[in-house]
């Protein structure tokens, strides 16, 4: 493996990246290097690709650990556990003018992802830090309401794992911070600290209480924390974004999967890009079909930004 240090810090399979901080409302966006490698067929394409700010998190999303487009020129994101049971709506053209949007009747127990489907967003309450959790719930909202309402009373669709051991400590496989809406499914991503691997479940996207039975898993070699899907043609395309632990920081990694028939995510090409500047990437979704968005959580002092990453 090999660093280069030109005037940016280059991003290789495993190497620099390091966001430049700063208000960028007046400006070009500020871009970092960077380099892939790999896919599933063995192959190693290493093209420089480059990762943007695109705006500041707002400051009343200091946790964001989901976003999604409600259209091209809005977003809506969440704060995770421990906040208020409410969706933050705001351009990323002026992001400190933010609409709020209380979900009625719930709690945000661990809100950890948003995905979106062409009428509804999702909302995951479905983190599980423990892997003790009995009270897993996706809340299905429409996105309209979310454009012209202050309030919305969700749809509840409830769920728990097929065969779940409750741990006694944190190294589980029980927790889940991203899913993707396809058809009437919800595909869940799970979180597992116990072999930095993630399971792929799938449950209704209807009210109701399911059952989620694993139906596959990716070596992920590290802990995935945001998902998104789109189609390209007739093929499928996934990210996956999350990080590995590293002494007191985060070196987030992003996957992404395309070429694929269907919901078989891992039958086709993969890549792979990892980035050794701490940041706590918690979100991911399609910008366009050859571009996604990223955030990250302000974390051991970090700042929250929006990213861009070409595929």
């Amino acid at each position: 493996m090999f660093i280069k240090i030109l005037i940016a810090v280059f991003f290789l399979a495993e190497s620099n990246c390091q966001p430049q901080k700063g208000n960028i409302s007046n400006e070009e966006p500020k871009s970092i290097a960077e380099e892939s490698t790999g896919n599933q067929s063995g192959e190693n394409a290493k093209t420089k690709r480059s990762l943007q700010e695109i705006c500041l998190l707002p400051a009343l999303l200091p946790e964001c650990s989901g976003m999604v487009a409600l259209d091209a020129n809005t977003l809506v994101g969440n704060n995770d556990s421990g906040n208020k049971p409410i969706l933050y709506v705001f351009s990323p053209k002026d992001p400190e003018k933010v609409k709020t949007v209380k979900v009625l009747g719930v709690e945000n127990n661990d809100w950890e992802e948003l995905a979106s489907d062409q009428d509804h967003v999702y909302i995951g309450d479905t983190g599980n830090n423990a892997g003790t959790r009995k009270n897993l719930m996706i809340y299905k909202v429409k996105k309209e309401d979310l454009l012209t309402k202050n309030e919305v009373t969700p749809e509840i669709i409830r769920f728990v794992y097929k065969d779940q051991v409750f741990p006694t400590g944190k190294r589980h496989n029980w927790d889940c911070e991203a899913f993707v809406c396809i058809g009437d499914s919800l595909y869940l991503f799970t979180k597992n600290r116990g072999d930095f691997r993630s399971n792929v479940c799938a449950i209704p996207n209807t009210p109701g209480k399911y059952e989620a039975t694993i139906l596959d898993t990716y070596d992920s070699q590290g802990l995935v924390t945001g998902a998104d899907f789109t189609m390209k043609g007739n093929k499928g395309e996934l990210v996956l974004i999350g990080y590995v632990g590293k002494d007191k920081g985060y070196l987030p990694f992003v996957i992404h999967f395309s070429d694929f028939e269907g919901t078989d995510f891992f039958s086709g090409k993969s890549d792979r890009w990892v980035n050794d500047k701490n940041l706590q990437t918690e979100s991911i979704f399609f910008h366009s079909a050859e571009e996604v968005w990223i955030t990250n959580e302000e974390e051991h002092g970090d700042v929250g930004y929006v990213f861009s990453l070409r595929l």
